[in-house]
């Protein structure tokens, strides 16, 4: 249940204090103002959140000039002005923070302002939905998803009137649903303006299994074999198993429909390899519909089953989006100031047993003190181009974020200095992939674990635990590896002589050493 924010107490003497408090809002407002016309950087963004915490400060004798503020949604300043009526908490203030959800920049801060308040904004930001069902925008560009940032404030804030709310809504949606294909943005679709697959990650955020059988009424509307029904039972699974950020569901979707990875494969004449994971990544969330029907082997054989709960043993025994143009990448990360840390698990994927590590960053961390941290933590030597990619946790578009290159221009890649992994990683159980390498394709699950105050004794990062040795470098992908694991077990053959001559003396494939890491500055 979220918090319920009290109203912030007035002056003690409002005859005394009225006259400075106008004066000192309309300079602080005045002040915001003034980096509309500014660039971005770091120093501007603490700079503004000084004078946000002396609006906050100052209380509701704020509100009016700060709502007036949101009418400008263009403004850098409009959306400082929302941060700053959601850390006040005057409930005056939360039919115009309704009033801005749909727009495509500030909606993100709008929402954020209004999950402060929890469940008293709830009813107003209902009525924002139900208007635009009752009132659709239609547009060239195909599905216009305006209702995204409303539907997540409903999703994130748990309560009664969210969950009865999203129960009734998928059932509309799928009462109008018309039978076979047709094209929403020709059809008479009321719910144009709506995407299926968040409304669903909206009800996995609720973790309110009174959604099931709703859910399961709309998976029964889809043969098996359609990635709509997937979803349907990966969200019942992930309520059913308390997962509510396991991963992004119109992001998966996407990826299940035309796996990025085939794609490349495709385009490549087959040089790059693929293997299809879903059954991997979601059978289990299979196992109450009958299992998975795929026909492939079920990757919890015994050998595999007995690794993974190894992997996941977690027991304390053994051990908005703008970018970022300031250019302090020369600059050691840890030494920013920071109060908390992320614990992120790195599992290289496709290997089994898993070969897995447990670090802790500090909160301060763009992508690529991240990639750094994560080539030192592996074992990688950093000789290739890397790439993270990402779902927007509100809108859901896939990001790819790395190092920018005139020979890799296949999407728009986001420089890996220049975004913070705390815009993107935004609760704990988000993941992003990491890719290494293009050529032997070695791909990553990040996961952040958690969100951990800084310990003050403590040097970060740092890496808690970890499985197994990271592969060579260059040994040609999974595959390569796999034949270099069977010459170390046959050391003997005269097929194995080249191979083995290659990788050298002293590679353990199953040791590591949490305790010999050593990480090098980031800002290389």
């Amino acid at each position: 249940m979220s918090r319920k924010v009290e109203k912030p107490m007035g002056p003690k003497n409002p005859e005394k204090s009225g006259k400075s408090d106008k004066e000192k809002i309309a300079k602080l407002t005045g002040d915001l103002k003034k980096y509309d016309d500014v660039g971005y950087s770091r120093e501007s963004e603490v700079e503004l959140d000084v004078i946000v915490g002396e609006l906050v400060s100052i209380g509701s004798p704020a509100v009016p000039e700060l709502i007036g503020m949101l009418s400008d949604p263009d403004s850098w300043s409009s959306y400082f002005a929302a941060d700053a009526l959601g850390k006040i908490g005057d409930e005056g203030a939360i039919v115009p923070l309704a009033d801005v959800l749909e727009d495509s920049d500030l909606g993100d801060r709008a929402k954020d302002a209004l999950k402060e308040f929890g469940e008293v904004c709830i009813p107003e930001v209902i009525k924002r939905v139900e208007y635009r069902i009752a009132h659709p925008i239609r547009g060239e560009g195909g599905i216009d998803r305006i209702t995204a940032y409303a539907l997540s404030t409903i999703g994130e804030i748990q309560c009664e009137r969210s969950i009865k709310f999203m129960n009734r809504l998928l059932d509309g949606y799928m009462s109008e649903l018309p039978d076979g294909p047709f094209d929403p943005t020709k059809h008479d679709w009321k719910y144009v303006n709506m995407d299926f697959f968040h409304l669903l990650d909206c009800m996995v955020r609720q973790q309110d299994e009174r959604a099931i059988p709703h859910i399961e009424k709309a998976r029964d509307v889809f043969p098996s074999n359609y990635v709509d029904y997937k979803i349907c039972q990966i969200a019942i699974g992930r309520i059913k198993m308390k997962r509510p950020d396991e991963g992004y569901l119109p992001l998966e979707s996407l990826d299940i429909m035309l796996p990025a990875g085939a794609i490349m494969n495709a385009l490549s004449g087959g040089e790059l390899g693929w293997e299809d994971t879903f059954d991997e990544e979601y059978g289990e969330y299979f196992e109450d519909v009958g299992g998975l029907k795929r026909g492939s082997k079920d990757p919890d054989d015994d050998d595999w089953a007995a690794a993974r709960d190894d992997d996941d043993d977690d027991d304390g025994d053994d051990d908005g989006w703008e970018a970022d143009d300031s250019d302090d990448s020369g600059v050691d990360a840890s030494k920013r100031a920071f109060d908390s840390v992320y614990q992120f698990k790195i599992t290289l994927k496709r290997i089994r047993p898993p070969i897995w590590r447990r670090i802790q960053v500090p909160e301060t961390y763009t992508f690529h003190d991240l990639h750094v941290a994560i080539q030192d933590v592996m074992g990688w030597e950093g000789y290739h181009l890397h790439e993270f990619i990402m779902a927007n946790p509100v809108t859901g578009l896939e990001m790819h974020i790395g190092t920018p290159s005139e020979d890799f221009d296949l999407q728009e890649i986001l420089h890996d200095q220049k975004e913070m992994i705390a815009r993107y990683f935004t609760m704990e159980k988000q993941s992003a992939e990491y890719t290494y390498d293009f050529g032997d394709d070695w791909k990553h699950r990040v996961l952040l674990e958690k969100i951990l105050p800084k310990d003050e004794d403590a040097t970060y990062p740092v890496c808690i635990k970890g499985k197994r040795a990271c592969p060579p470098e260059d040994c040609g992908g999974v595959w390569g590896y796999e034949e270099l694991l069977e010459a170390l077990h046959d050391p003997d053959s005269a097929e194995n002589e080249e191979l083995l001559e290659w990788l050298g003396e002293g590679f353990d494939p199953e040791y590591f050493d949490a305790k010999a890491i050593y990480f090098r500055k980031s800002g290389r």
